[in-house]
């Protein structure tokens, strides 16, 4: 049986509507340790921890509580492409990878808005990596699936990938005709 720490969820409310309406960072910290301090393992207050360290800029330190959530069976959409972000801003590019697997088998065809975060991170891995011809099939395969309104906004932050592909692929034409 779970028992319900009223305090502690009193705190984490407190902790988030501070982070996310007033946006004073430093009290909902305060909040936040509060919580961790009465509930270690308290999900909600550690995906708030994770989330403020990650726009805060902290990313290993962000890592660390994403890693912890998924330690302690936390493993949906949220979780994993948590950490593949994390992962891939610390240059780790292959467990970015596997984390963006893991966090597709989250994702289902209707979720047209965890779709597109999904294929900006894995098109943004692409081409860290310096896979452009990957990156721009990816590209091309999420306009089809995407709902209008991302795949709007995906062919806007992207739109340079139609130009860049081109340009490799001409650029090998060349070379094959001297």
């Amino acid at each position: 049986m779970r028992v319900i720490n009223f305090l502690a969820e009193k705190y984490y409310k407190i902790a988030y509507d501070t982070f996310f309406y007033i946006e004073d960072n430093s009290k909902a910290q305060k909040y936040i340790s509060r919580v961790l301090e009465i509930n270690p393992k308290h999900k909600k207050t550690l995906r708030l921890k994770g989330n403020m360290l990650i726009l805060q800029d902290k990313i290993t330190l962000a890592l660390e509580v994403w890693q912890k959530l998924y330690e302690m069976g936390e493993d949906d959409f949220e979780v994993m492409s948590k950490i593949a972000y994390c992962y891939a801003q610390k240059g780790d590019y292959a467990r970015a990878f596997e984390f963006c697997e893991k966090s597709a088998m989250h994702v289902g065809l209707a979720e047209s808005e965890k779709m597109y975060s999904l294929y900006r991170l894995k098109i943004d891995l692409l081409l860290d990596t310096k896979k452009p011809k990957s990156a721009y099939k990816l590209f091309k395969n999420a306009l089809k699936m995407l709902a209008s309104n991302e795949a709007y906004e995906l062919k806007n932050s992207y739109s340079f990938l139609n130009f860049y592909t081109g340009t490799v692929t001409n650029l090998k034409n060349v070379k094959r005709a001297f």
